[in-house]
């Protein structure tokens, strides 16, 4: 057997599924461009959207189909179609080029990291639940449009995307220091919440690495595994590899020179008698009392970078917090120990610090000035947002208002990015304690910064508008839709949509129909499915003589979810204005079967099938008008006139 040939057919296999994973990345985003629309993003961090508001997902249901697949052949997943491991497994690549020696930090409390973030994103939210006596959310499917959330497509690429800057931050954390600091494949072993599910799935699986005839245990196969299993030991033991750490890239079959190591089923580990659950290889690195100390530290860390600046996606803040916790170990050593070894250098020896001791303590406390730091931002800013949260919800008060103002003010006045939305929600507080002064400045400065942040364009406007500046909101909403098609978004929809209500409102206030129009029209040729800009540019037509336009529209407000009753009483009474009593009809008919209780429209009913010659059809709704409103005079005299109705119909 040529084992190199094989190693190399395995590892082109396993390089061009991910290569493809990442094609499929670009023309997800071209499609999205070129569309407007596309498939929502199947990234696993949607999956949290299912579980905490009952929004099926794309991510769910591939989570869902990735989960049944390890059920059978094992933790696969990771290894075959994950991007962050296929950084890491490029990361681990360029340092051995580099020659940068990797020796891995082997810690019993980073062994549970992915266990407990596990439990905190798909457990604990449930648990609370519970707690507080709310039932879970039900599950339901949102389309585009509906929600910021939509379930499988969507006009916003990035609604859970890190911008740029900080998705060069996540690589250059979860792949190059993760992989130095952890090995190969640490992020996957000691921090992905998603990887503690698959290893969980993976003791029910059948599918394992088995021995399948006699092993010289050479130890090839443990040699090329990359994620640390003491391969041939697992073999001669249990006769499959047990560990949940395998990831079935096949590298440990491509390796035996014999063919003893082959993909197969057996009975799953959790099943056998025992358990086996397979071994690390290597010692620990840290005393059990550093280990608390990295728990504590990753705990506290956590909070503290999770969504920080609203930039910090929660993947990357779980890479921080083990990175800071573990800085915050060295610097323990570093003050507690004679002598400490980092890797091949020598930072402390004989009580006495040497050069590359005193650049890592400088290291260390920048690390925990800039940890401090975020901290007090991250607490300001939880307790400002707490504040508006309640404000928004009508629980508080102008006091409580002014407080959440307060802690706002300060993570803003400290922080080293002040984040577009806190400034707008600071905003909005302004405006509740009366300082609309301080909210259009604060909104004049997002302009400034985005010209394209239509929310902030919109509430500028609304409030010039309020304060008697007409023309400034008129100028606001009009760049509003101007700028419209550069953006996506749910919200930026919303806020196009009030935008050019109240440009349209303003120029009817001024009298000006056509500027109006023009308003409604530009606004539908942004938001085209929006059913109360439809309804308002509706009326326009109806009230300005422009009956075949207001038809239109009122049809295509009923079909995009407008008051059905309103919708079809307004066609009803536009086709019988023309003389249409055949259009009129299935309206009015269809408004008798949601109210038939009303006496007015059985006998509008029975006006139209009047006209259309069905007489007899005609007087049946006029003697239920009468009979279900005896006081109303028009039923009795359309049957007091029926034989005259007769005769002009005949």
């Amino acid at each position: 057997m040529n084992t190199t040939a094989t190693l190399h057919r395995y590892a082109r296999w396993r390089v061009g599924t991910l290569v493809g994973v990442h094609v499929l990345f670009i023309a997800h985003f071209v499609h999205w461009k070129l569309k407007g629309r596309t498939l929502a993003p199947l990234e696993f961090n949607e999956v949290l959207y299912t579980v905490h508001q009952g929004i099926v997902t794309a991510g769910f249901l591939l989570m869902a189909m990735v989960m049944a697949g390890t059920l059978v052949f094992g933790r696969f997943f990771c290894s075959w179609g994950c991007h962050i491991l296929a950084l890491q497994d490029a990361a681990g690549w360029i340092l051995d080029k580099l020659g940068i020696k990797r020796q891995p930090i082997r810690s019993r409390a980073l062994v549970w990291v992915p266990v407990a973030v596990m439990f905190y994103l798909f457990i604990w939210p449930q648990l609370l639940q519970l707690w507080h006596g709310s039932a879970p959310p039900a599950m339901h499917v949102v389309e585009a449009g509906g929600s910021r959330w939509s379930s499988f497509t969507t006009d916003d690429m990035w609604r859970n995307l890190p911008p740029p800057e900080v998705a060069v931050l996540t690589f250059f954390v979860c792949g190059f220091v993760i992989v130095y600091l952890l090995g190969s494949r640490g992020f996957c072993f000691q921090a992905c919440p998603y990887g503690a599910l698959f290893s969980l799935a993976d003791q029910l699986a059948p599918g394992r690495i088995v021995l399948a005839r006699d092993c010289s245990q050479c130890g090839l196969c443990t040699k090329a595994c990359s994620s640390d299993i003491l391969v041939h030991r697992e073999l001669a033991q249990h006769g499959m590899v047990t560990n949940p750490r395998c990831l079935k890239d096949l590298d440990c079959v491509a390796a035996c020179p014999e063919n003893a190591v082959q993909f197969g089923f057996r009975m799953p580990p959790l099943f056998r008698k025992g358990h086996p659950m397979g071994s690390y290889g290597g010692r620990y690195s840290t005393t059990l009392g550093e280990d608390v100390f990295l728990a504590a530290g990753f705990l506290i860390a956590m909070p503290v970078y999770r969504g920080l600046y609203d930039m910090v996606p929660f993947l990357l803040a779980v890479a921080l917090a083990l990175c800071t916790s573990w800085l915050f170990v060295l610097g323990y050593r570093l003050v507690h120990r004679s002598a400490v070894q980092f890797r091949s250098t020598t930072l402390k020896m004989d009580r006495a610090l040497r050069p590359a001791g005193h650049a890592f303590s400088i290291l260390i406390a920048l690390q925990a000035l800039f940890f401090a730091h975020s901290a007090l931002v991250q607490a300001h800013t939880w307790l400002g947002k707490r504040g508006f949260a309640q404000v928004a919800a009508g629980q508080a008060g102008t006091a409580e208002a002014n407080t959440a103002i307060g802690h706002y003010e300060m993570a803003l006045r400290y922080g080293l990015k002040a984040p577009m939305d806190h400034r707008f929600e600071l905003a909005s507080l302004h405006v509740r304690v009366g300082d609309v002064q301080r909210s259009m400045d604060l909104l004049r400065g997002i302009i400034v910064e985005d010209p394209g942040h239509a929310e902030a364009r919109y509430r500028l406007g609304e409030l010039m508008n309020a304060q008697g500046d007409r023309d400034g909101a008129m100028h606001q909403w009009k760049e509003n839709l101007a700028l419209g098609e550069e953006r996506s978004g749910t919200q930026r929809r919303a806020a196009l949509v009030r935008s050019a209500m109240g440009l349209g409102a303003a120029c009817e206030a001024m009298g000006d129909a056509e500027g109006a129009t023009t308003a409604y029209a530009e606004g539908l040729a942004r938001v085209p499915e929006d059913a109360g800009l439809l309804v308002a540019a509706a009326t326009l037509a109806h009230r300005t003589g422009r009956m075949n336009d207001a038809i239109r529209l009122f049809g295509d407000a009923l079909q995009h979810g407008a008051p059905e009753a309103q919708m079809r009483n307004n066609l009803a009474a536009l086709h019988m204005q023309q003389g249409r009593a055949d259009l009129a009809l299935p309206h009015v008919e269809r408004l008798v079967a949601m109210r038939p209780a009303d006496a007015r429209l059985r006998y509008t009913l029975g006006v139209l099938l009047a006209r259309m010659g069905r007489s007899a059809q005609a007087a049946d709704q006029w003697r239920t008008a009468a009979r279900l409103d005896p006081q109303d005079p028009l039923a009795q005299q359309a049957l007091a006139a029926l034989p005259s109705t007769l005769n002009n119909t005949r």
